[in-house]
């Protein structure tokens, strides 16, 4: 069993990119409370009344698209390293997988910690996230309750974005050059079909709103959403690694 060397050499990288990735978002943060400071918010009328309204900053989406990035470029490197040094498809996967929850959790309890800090000091620059968006009015979470929930919920979609990406490159390590044109043009031929359909047939397109007006109804309906796809994409991507051949990082 070698999964604690294959994990801390990935977790190490993972550090270092996810730090990086935090200290943009903090800067990034710092200097828009500077620019309202200097030049102010900008104004929207409700029901006739002017307010002043604050720039806003969305930390889940960075932190996302990251986990998503993480997840296409490291899965095949980690089974690589791994088989080559006595590991198995299966411990070597788990490594992987393991790695990438923990830089998950990370993540968003560097979101957290952050939100309870910018709360205290009381700068009215809004910061918000996907749980915020979906069910705070895009208000900044300021009580203990509402920010454990945005930690939860940007946990739940980093895993399923990061499944995601280990899902598809391990889905286009697996096929050949033909292949992936096929899964490649397929992918959105498919997506073009699936618009124009739900467009055409109203059932479908009255069971597509009833989904996502039940993902959005409740922060536990988001989690699970979430959490299933995550499971979906990490079983995929582990049952098409049962037999492939493992091939050179140039493949």
């Amino acid at each position: 069993m070698r999964f604690a060397p294959i994990f801390k050499y990935r977790m190490r990288d993972c550090l270092i990119s996810g730090g990086v990735v935090m200290l943009v978002m903090v800067v990034m943060t710092v200097l828009s409370y500077f620019g309202i400071v200097t030049f102010g918010g900008y104004e929207e009328s409700v029901d006739g009344v002017v307010t002043e309204r604050f720039a806003t900053m969305n930390f889940t989406m960075p932190y996302v698209i990251f986990m998503f990035v993480v997840g296409i470029v490291t899965i095949r490197e980690d089974m690589r390293i791994g088989i080559q040094n006595g590991a198995g498809r299966t411990t070597s996967f788990l490594a992987n997988l393991a790695c990438l929850a923990a830089t998950a959790l990370l993540l968003n309890l560097n979101c957290l910690v952050f939100y309870k800090l910018w709360a205290l000091l009381d700068t009215e620059l809004i910061i918000i996230d996907l749980y915020s968006m979906a069910f705070l009015q895009e208000m900044t979470p300021d009580t203990l309750g509402e920010m454990l929930m945005c930690f939860i919920t940007g946990t739940a979609a980093s895993l399923a974005l990061a499944g995601c990406g280990v899902m598809l490159s391990l889905v286009y390590w697996r096929l050949g050059k033909a292949g992936k044109w096929i899964l490649s043009l397929g992918m959105g031929a498919a997506f073009i079909l699936f618009i124009n359909a739900s467009a055409s047939y109203d059932w479908l397109r009255l069971a597509l709103t009833n989904f996502f007006v039940w993902v959005v109804k409740a922060p536990i309906n988001m989690d699970v959403f979430f959490l299933a796809l995550a499971a979906v994409f990490f079983g995929i991507g582990r049952a098409v690694t049962l037999k492939n051949p493992i091939t050179a990082a140039t493949a």
